[in-house]
């Protein structure tokens, strides 16, 4: 018994569904009678002995549902039905196929091999009405098969006796015609027995599985010649014959020549290798015609993924000299690789082709496609393309365009793909109505929506604009607790003949809800208290879009987390709905090292350790080291954003730098302490104390008293203050919002130390966007320090201007003010100012990959010895950069181009600046 399951499995491969070419539309019906059964393949997981089993499995349940006087769609009409929806199937999509395919009743399921045996789980699903009845089996042995196909079809007949069979088309025999040879008149009473003759190759149990007669039946000459018929339809034999001997009715078949190898030829673009993976004829199966014409549809689709639409594929049957057997030669004939050479656009009267083109994703192959990826044919494209041409008039007015289906011509140079458009008229705005409930004035409406803009200027009526309308108000519902909230767009022709619109919102307000309670989903490790202190929204209160919506953003600006959803869960209440905060996780510890380079410190190494949610309570821990040959630094820092989750926050940080400087070194040790507490939603201010105790040696004896007062050990003594209001949508990439920032430092004069000062600086920077690629981004800095003694305030701490974070182009020496008295050394300015605007084009957002036009422009000053005409000492610059997001850090690399001479100096040559390293 064992022997024969292990050749049964040997050969199975070898059963295969007939291949009918039926067309989806209409779906015709294996037999004319019957309620309509809808069999859509299964998945399967079985071993390289059943390739074909996710068909073989269904059309052995097809063939038993005929058997009980049901009709089927046909196997290869079920299976271009579920490739148009996907492999995966639930009930939903199950229905919706039965529908499509006019059936009452939907069978799918799954097929697993277990050595010998297998299971299968099954659910037949109604159409219409009804509950999914699901069926399972688990045999020992593969022959069990049609057993249960059987017990299956029955309960299949019990669900669809309770309704009338759906009408079912009938079905033209599309495949291969034969008359059954010797069929024989009714057996006289039970059949002793079933064989089937004649198999060298395969398996007798292999037809013995497909046939419904079994031993013990009484079948008549019309149920034999079905047999028949069916062995005929498996595609293995060139003859079959059904005769009774006694009570023992024999098949008796002539085997088609078996496979003994296959050779591809005339494959070049593709490897050969490939070609045979896609096929699903195997070398020592039986020859079977349908089977091979799938491969040859594959073998076309292959070539067709790579470029060569007009490859065909054939084959041809090479005797062996022994006469069993023979050599299976697919032959190919590629052609050329096409690429997109036109798409053409017809039919345009107003409409501008070149505007058009930029918003479609077939694009011709050009210089640069080896790059881009333009100018490969992809079938998505082509329906994406029609509705951006159609988007693209109902845009600019164009209320009724019409878009014909692409014509795409396959020739030896390339490929032509043709849209033909009808533009009709171009229609205005002529009012802006709204209907249902509408909760405030028509005035206050107007406010929230932009299409009352068009009107007032005349504009023409724009898909895009009423559409953002559409979620504006859905929003300002949204503010005002109407969670659910429904805004459905109408567009009214004017009845006076006119190419006028009217823009109608009808609003359905529904039923105001309040959060009856907030839960946490997702987090594995930052605690519960660590984003619920984030939610601008709690238990009991009322629903706000706006507070939901800023909820979002400051947990997204934490960067703990990966994805961040907010989900509303009905509660069965109408007025109560929990709301579900859903997150990812993302890593927030990392070792990084990385090369980074400034104007001053040139080139230098980093290191860094980093944890942003240490012990999953927010606290943020890092340990930094830089080196170059300029300076040598570390920094450990700590800083708990909400002490005892309250709003106050604190942080320390602990540093050590060695600095070599042109004419003098220094060695700093130091510690700040930190706090910031909010004002606001957007507004954060802030303290912080900062001691150092730093060391001046190797000082030039022709130095500067800004650096020579303060040779030897002295210590610095500082308390600040900041105010900072950031209202940006991204803490890396702001798209929009505006930053403020005001600082002020207070050193020495009773606070003790050697070092005696006021700094401040006032910074603002403002972000806007046409879309998230296109940002403009403009920045404005002034700074001063301040004596609040006699001495003077140390050379480190004036301002420094020039390189990458200030203005591109000009380096710090070129800028800086020197102390002509003591031999023009740079000392830097008490004064300073820097603008900076750029034009921020991302043009791959997924590698943060930006190019940066830039204007700067500043000035840096020592107001003791430049206070008169300062401003001749403004200089400008423009330039282009480059950023990058790598894996490394942010790489910038700027070009910038001086504008304007400093005064007394020569006027710098453009510079070439690049900045790399890991920013946290």
């Amino acid at each position: 018994m064992k022997k024969m399951l292990r050749n049964l499995l040997s050969n199975i491969l070898c059963i295969t569904a007939l291949a009918c070419a039926v067309q989806l539309a209409p779906v015709a019906a294996e037999a004319a009678q019957g309620p309509l059964v809808l069999v859509l393949p299964f998945q399967v997981n079985a071993g390289p002995d059943m390739p074909n089993a996710a068909r073989d499995v269904p059309q052995i349940i097809a063939d038993q549902l005929k058997q009980n006087g049901m009709s089927v769609v046909p196997m290869n009409a079920a299976r271009q039905l579920q490739q148009r929806h996907g492999e995966n199937i639930d009930l939903a999509t199950a229905r919706a196929l039965g529908r499509q395919a006019g059936a009452q009743l939907v069978i799918y399921g799954s097929f697993n091999q277990l050595g010998d045996g297998f299971s299968m789980d099954t659910r037949l699903v109604p159409v219409q009405q009804g509950e999914a009845v699901p069926a399972g089996f688990e045999r020992n042995s593969l022959v069990a098969l049609s057993d249960c196909a059987s017990t299956l079809a029955s309960r299949a007949a019990e669900m669809t006796k309770a309704s009338s069979p759906a009408p079912a088309p009938q079905l033209a025999d599309n495949g291969p015609g034969f008359v059954p040879m010797g069929a024989p008149a009714a057996a006289k009473g039970g059949l002793a027995d079933v064989q089937v003759r004649g198999m060298n190759v395969m398996d007798p149990d292999t037809v013995l599985m497909r046939l419904t007669i079994r031993k013990g039946d009484t079948p008549d000459a019309h149920a034999i010649n079905e047999e028949v018929k069916r062995i005929w339809e498996m595609g293995y034999f060139s003859d079959v014959q059904a005769t009774l001997e006694g009570n023992v009715l024999v098949f008796t078949v002539v085997e088609k020549p078996r496979i003994d190898s296959i050779v591809v030829e005339g494959s070049k673009g593709i490897s050969k290798d490939d070609v045979l993976a896609a096929m699903g004829t195997r070398t020592g199966n039986v020859l079977n015609e349908q089977v091979l014409s799938d491969d040859l549809q594959k073998i076309t689709e292959l070539y067709r993924k790579e470029g060569y639409y007009l490859a065909k594929a054939n084959y041809r049957l090479e005797d062996r000299h022994s006469g069993r057997g023979a050599v299976l030669v697919i032959n190919v004939d590629e052609g050329n690789k096409l690429y997109v050479k036109e798409v053409n656009i017809e039919g345009l009267k107003t409409l501008n082709k070149g505007d058009i083109e930029k918003y479609m994703a077939l694009k011709p192959r050009g210089m640069f496609s080896w790059l881009t990826g333009t100018g490969v044919l992809k079938d998505e494209y082509l329906e994406r393309d029609t509705n951006a041409i159609a988007a693209f008039g109902l845009n600019e007015g164009y209320v009724d365009i019409q878009v014909s289906a692409p014509q795409v011509d396959y020739k030896d140079d390339g490929i032509y793909v043709t849209y033909v458009v009808n533009e009709g008229p171009r229609y205005t705005v002529r009012n802006v109505v709204f209907a249902g409930d509408v909760i405030d004035s028509e005035d206050k409406m107007l406010e929230v929506v932009q299409m009352d803009d068009w009107q007032k200027s005349n504009k023409y009526f724009s898909l895009t604009v009423m559409q953002e309308d559409s979620k504006r108000l859905t929003d300002y519902y949204a503010d005002y607790g109407y969670a659910f909230a429904e805004v459905d767009t109408k567009l009214m022709k004017a009845d006076d003949g006119s190419d006028q619109v009217d823009v109608g919102y009808l609003i359905n307000k529904k039923q105001k809800v309040f959060i009856r309670r907030l839960v946490v989903e997702g987090n594995t490790k930052t605690r519960d208290n660590v984003i619920l202190r984030e939610m601008r929204l709690g238990d009991g209160d009322m629903y706000e879009g706006a507070k939901l919506r800023r909820s979002n953003e400051r947990l997204n600006r934490l960067r703990y987390f990966g994805a961040v959803d907010m989900e509303l869960v009905p509660t069965g209440q109408e007025d109560e709905v929990d709301l579900k905060v859903k997150v990812k996780e993302a890593n927030t510890g990392a070792i990084m090292g990385g090369i980074g380079y400034s104007s001053y410190y040139d080139v230098g190494v980093s290191a860094s350790i980093m944890e942003r949610n240490l012990f999953g309570r927010g606290y943020w821990l890092q340990l930094q080291g830089f080196f170059s040959w300029r300076r040598t630094s570390g920094t450990l820092s700590f800083t708990n954003p909400r002490v005892y989750d309250t709003d106050l926050s604190f942080g320390n940080d602990i540093y050590y730098t060695h600095d070599y400087w042109d004419n003098f070194t220094k060695d700093t040790i130091g510690d700040t302490v930190r706090f910031g507490y909010p004002i606001g939603e957007y507004t954060t201010v802030g303290t912080a104390y900062r001691l150092e105790r730093y060391h001046l040696y190797d000082v030039s004896d022709t130095s500067s008293p800004y650096i020579k007062d303060y040779k030897g050990i002295n210590w610095t003594s500082a308390i600040s203050g900041r105010i900072l209001r950031d209202t940006t949508d991204s803490k890396e990439r702001p798209t929009k919002g505006t930053i403020s920032r005001l600082w002020a430092e207070y050193g020495g004069g009773g606070l003790g130390g050697t070092d005696n000062f006021i700094k401040s600086v006032a910074d603002w920077q403002g972000f806007w966007s046409f879309n998230p690629q296109n940002t403009i981004h403009l920045r404005g800095r002034v700074g001063g320090v301040f004596q609040n003694t006699d001495n003077k305030v140390p050379v480190f701490e004036r301002f420094w201007v020039g390189g990458m974070d200030t203005i591109r182009g000009y380096s710090y020496s070129d800028l800086s003010p020197r102390d002509y008295k003591h031999g023009g050394e740079q000392i830097g300015g008490d004064r300073m100012g820097v603008a900076n605007l750029e034009y921020i084009w991302t043009f791959q957002k997924e590698l943060g990959l930006a190019i940066v036009p830039f204007v700067d422009s500043g000035f840096n000053i020592d107001s003791k010895t430049m206070a008169q005409d300062w401003d001749k000492y403004i200089v400008a610059s423009s330039g282009l950069e480059l950023r990058w997001r790598s894996p490394m850090g942010d790489l910038r690399i700027a070009y910038g181009i001086p504008m304007v001479q400093d005064y007394d100096k020569e006027m710098p040559t453009g510079r070439i600046e690049f900045s790399m390293g890991q920013f946290f």
